[in-house]
């Protein structure tokens, strides 16, 4: 478990270095629906952000990143660790778009 966090720490840390902000947040709710979407409900935004599709690529983001992407996020909620995402242009965690 910790090497998993270590690896997604260097990823998130190699793929900052290109954002322009960041929000570290607790994950409350992962929500997968029989229709393949992901959304998310975490403290940065307090409401629910839909982040991948399980069923067909979604905006540069291909089906198996997006299960991988589920699969760590169900990992920190249960484990109740932050995660941190990443965002070019101009924004705040409160501002993420939902879509």
């Amino acid at each position: 478990m910790k090497k998993s966090i270590f690896v997604l720490f260097w990823l998130l840390l190699s793929f900052g270095a290109m954002a322009d902000y960041r929000c570290e947040v607790t994950i409350k709710r992962v929500l997968v629906y029989g229709d393949g979407s992901v959304n998310i409900l975490h403290d940065g935004r307090n409401d629910y952000t839909y982040i991948c599709d399980l069923n067909k690529p979604r905006k540069g983001v291909e089906i198996v990143t997006c299960a991988m992407w589920v699969s760590m996020l169900q990992s920190l909620q249960h484990n109740n660790t932050k995660a941190v995402f990443y965002y070019s242009g101009n924004g705040s965690c409160p501002t993420i778009a939902y879509l």
